[in-house]
């Protein structure tokens, strides 16, 4: 492991700091189960001012031919988005809202944020019912591949603001705006660039030991080239870069343990490593092995 020092000053108001988002908008079943997103998001919506959408989706209401049944779940929807509009109410500072809707998950959140012009997309990784089992698994990369906005999903319980943040990079173009919401969205007190080293050809290599150190310290330099294209040359004095070798999750997986990360952030996309399997066959194990949240940011982001 390479590392490059050090903390990330709460009081930074570059010039170029891209503002964090105005509008929110959380996904939620009404259940206990989304507790932790939902503290999340009016945390950060109270943090950055921005407005708060909730929406509860009717994705099963066609699952029956039972009118009165239907009917039943409307009714219960209705209640229980009441009953969060006053618990939301509550929240001093907080400007907020509720709508409940029909449809499939993905469709009915990708639109509602758009339909809310809102940057962010909060849910939670419930394990049962509707909502939860979509919120792993295939339907978050659905939902993470359809926005354009990024998507945030929370697993921890929610202490404090974030204070420690890992971003996932290949070094791609796509993975620059992770970088930038991350260095401007948030006011971390420790921040690391994470970055997975492939070795093709180390089992070809007599002297594997020059060979890993010769590899590292290159990638630790075109982290640093990488880090000055998002941010400048003074960014690299604000955070740390870990340059790792083998599997990218499993490292991030030692990464977050380690170091006891809140938060980790990443792109959609990109040519190899995490962000390559972050939507393909494993996006599942990356969800359910990284102890955090995960807030993923596409190539093109508001």
């Amino acid at each position: 492991m390479l590392s490059a020092s050090q903390e990330i000053r709460d009081g930074d108001e570059s010039p170029d700091r891209i503002r964090s988002p105005n509008h929110i908008v959380l996904a939620t079943d009404f259940s206990a189960r989304c507790d932790r997103a939902q503290n999340r998001a009016v945390q950060l919506a109270v943090q950055w001012n921005a407005s708060l959408t909730a929406v509860h989706v009717l994705s099963d209401i066609d699952v029956t031919d039972d009118v009165s049944l239907r009917d039943a779940y409307r009714a219960a929807a209705r209640r229980n988005a009441n009953r969060l509009r006053e618990e939301l109410a509550c929240v001093e500072g907080l400007r907020s809202s509720v709508i409940v809707q029909e449809g499939p998950i993905d469709a009915v959140l990708v639109e509602a944020a758009a339909r809310e012009r809102a940057e962010l997309l909060v849910t939670g990784i419930a394990g049962s019912g509707q909502l939860g089992q979509a919120l792993i698994g295939s339907t978050v990369t659905a939902l993470a591949r359809a926005s354009s906005v990024p998507l945030l999903v929370v697993k921890k319980k929610v202490l404090n603001k974030y204070a420690k943040a890992a971003v996932a990079t290949d070094l791609s173009d796509s993975s620059k705006p992770a970088l930038a919401a991350a260095l401007h969205w948030f006011a971390f007190r420790e921040l690391v660039l994470f970055h997975a080293v492939d070795q093709p050809y180390r089992g070809m290599v007599d002297d594997k030991t020059a060979y890993d150190i010769q590899s590292e310290t290159s990638s630790l330099n075109q982290c640093h080239s990488f880090v000055k294209d998002v941010a400048g040359d003074c960014a690299i004095e604000n955070l740390d870069i870990i340059v790792r070798r083998g599997d990218p999750v499993t490292g991030l997986r030692i990464l977050a343990n380690d170091a006891d990360i809140d938060l980790v952030v990443s792109g959609t996309h990109g040519r190899t490593g995490l962000l390559h399997v972050l939507f393909g066959s494993v996006a599942s194990r990356i969800l359910n092995e990284v102890p955090c949240d995960v807030l993923v940011v596409p190539s093109r982001s508001r």
